[in-house]
């Protein structure tokens, strides 16, 4: 007896909820996984978690992308119970034995993500590695670099001193020990003031714009993808604008 693989809709996968464990999406191998699919060829399910409302993807984003190529509306899929958080923690050790070979890039991105997050942080060395399908050393290694950049941060920047007046005065002692930085030879220019960071949405898009327009409707709805073309006609007038 044997049990049926059950599909789901395409329409119906989440894939803006951080889900995606590599850094980039591969065109090459979305071109061949979609004349497999093509020519009849079943690649195995993708996976995903159903948390009662959504079915985010954790598993399986060239095999999603390749069924949008061709067109087709579903997929086969591996459906688990579990939340957003559990298709992230599932998604840093995916593709570490089969599908398309992790780059170091990718394996970096699934170690960082759990040592940049509050909780998964707390793992030992050895549990990360073994979640991220890593080696030990390599979860060390990268925690004590973020343990060296965070103390940097924390190092207090300025200190009171009393001055030979008796007077209280504030020393910024950030750049004490520091090496001065050479002039550029624009130094005379003015120096924009950096712009308040703005809310991101955690979405990988294909390089092939077509798909990568598929993408931001899928993940972020009509309405959205309308304002941000407006937008991008808006902003790519001004440009041609500026440069007559």
């Amino acid at each position: 007896m044997t049990t049926e693989t059950p599909t789901l809709k395409l329409e119906q996968i989440r894939i803006d909820g951080g889900t995606q464990p590599r850094v980039a999406i591969d065109e090459q191998v979305v071109t061949d996984y979609a004349e497999l699919y093509g020519s009849g060829f079943n690649l195995p399910p993708v996976t995903v978690f159903f948390d009662g409302v959504n079915y985010w993807l954790a598993d399986g984003f060239h095999r999603y992308w390749a069924n949008k190529k061709i067109d087709c509306e579903y997929v086969f899929a591996d459906i688990r119970q579990g939340t957003q958080r559990d298709a992230i923690l599932y998604s840093v050790g995916a593709n570490a034995k089969h599908g398309l070979r992790r780059t170091n890039a990718d394996k970096l991105k699934a170690v960082l993500t759990m040592l940049e997050d509050e909780e998964w942080s707390q793992y030992s060395d050895r549990e990360i590695a073994k979640q991220c399908q890593v080696s030990q050393p390599t979860v060390t290694r990268h925690r004590t670099s973020l343990i060296h950049c965070i103390s940097e941060k924390s190092t207090p920047q300025s200190r009171n001193y009393k001055t030979k007046h008796g007077t209280v005065a504030r020393m910024k002692t950030g750049n004490i020990n520091r090496k001065p930085r050479a002039r550029s030879s624009n130094a005379h220019h003015p120096i924009r003031q950096s712009r308040p960071a703005l809310a991101q949405t955690n979405l990988n898009l294909p390089h092939d714009p077509t798909y990568g327009a598929r993408a931001i409707v899928s993940a972020m709805g009509a309405d959205y993808a309308h304002q941000l073309l407006a937008s991008l006609n808006q902003y790519l007038q001004e440009q041609k604008e500026g440069a007559a």
